[in-house]
């Protein structure tokens, strides 16, 4: 049986929006694998990182770090635009 050790779900639009962009992550056990997924979408797409057996948790870490990182240089860049 899976057990959820963790799981948010988090909308990313304004309340009166009519977008549904959000970000789901989720952390189960199922017997001794730990399963973990990153999820982020919107109306029409949506990319997802999961962490597979081939991964360790580190692996799977690092790859958000990298893609946190890469988020946020596009912001910094977005931002000097204004």
């Amino acid at each position: 049986m899976d057990k959820v050790i963790y799981n948010r779900r988090t909308w990313l639009n304004k309340k009166n929006s009519t977008s549904t962009g959000n970000v789901v992550t989720l952390v189960y056990k199922d017997k001794e694998v730990l399963t973990a997924l990153l999820s982020i979408s919107d109306c029409y797409n949506s990319a997802r990182l999961h962490k597979t057996e081939e991964d360790s948790l580190k692996d799977f870490i690092s790859k958000m770090k990298l893609l946190n990182n890469e988020i946020t240089l596009f912001i910094d860049f977005l931002e000097k635009q204004l």
